[in-house]
C-alpha cells in the first residue's frame, strides 16, 4: 500500500513539475514577442482636421446628422496631400455623399458608425494616390457625433 502512494505522489509531482516548465518554457521561447513581456503600441501617425459636417438622412422622417471629421494620415507626404484645397474639397464631397446615403436607424449604434468610417477611409483611399506604396489614410475618427 505504501508503494501505490508513493507512486501516487511521485507521478503527481513529476506531471505537475512537467506541466508548469511546458508553459514556463512556452512563455519564454514560443512567444511572439520572444520572451519579453511588453507589446509593442503603434504610434498614431499625423491627424488631420477634415471639417464640421451637418447631413440630411435618407429615409423617412427630418433626421440630420452633425459630426466633427479627422483623419490619421500614414505621414507628413499624406497630410501635405490631403491638406491642399483641391484634395481636401473631393474629400468633404465623398464624405456628405456617403453620409447622405445613411439612414437614422444605421447611426444609432456604434457598429452603424464604425461601418460610415470605414466607408470614407475606403472612399477616400480609392479617390487619392498611395504615398510609398500606402494608402494615405489609416484611420477616420469622429471627434463628436449628433444624431436629431
Amino acid at each position: 500500500m505504501k508503494r501505490i502512494l508513493l507512486f501516487l505522489i511521485l507521478a503527481i509531482l513529476l506531471l505537475s513539475l512537467g506541466f508548469g516548465g511546458g508553459v514556463f518554457a512556452g512563455r519564454m521561447w514560443l512567444s511572439p514577442e520572444g520572451g519579453s513581456s511588453g507589446t509593442e503600441i503603434e504610434e498614431p501617425g499625423p491627424v488631420f482636421f477634415v471639417g464640421d459636417f451637418i447631413s440630411n438622412l435618407a429615409g423617412a422622417g427630418n433626421h440630420v446628422a452633425n459630426f466633427k471629421l479627422s483623419m490619421e494620415m500614414s505621414g507628413p507626404k499624406a497630410l501635405e496631400m490631403i491638406s491642399s484645397p483641391n484634395w481636401l474639397a473631393r474629400v468633404k464631397n465623398e464624405v456628405i455623399l456617403l453620409t447622405k446615403d445613411r439612414v437614422f436607424e444605421d447611426l444609432t449604434s456604434a457598429e452603424g458608425i464604425l461601418a460610415l468610417a470605414e466607408d470614407i477611409k475606403r472612399t477616400v483611399n480609392a479617390i487619392m494616390p498611395p504615398v510609398r506604396d500606402k494608402v494615405p489614410v489609416v484611420r477616420v475618427l469622429f471627434e463628436g457625433f449628433v444624431l436629431q
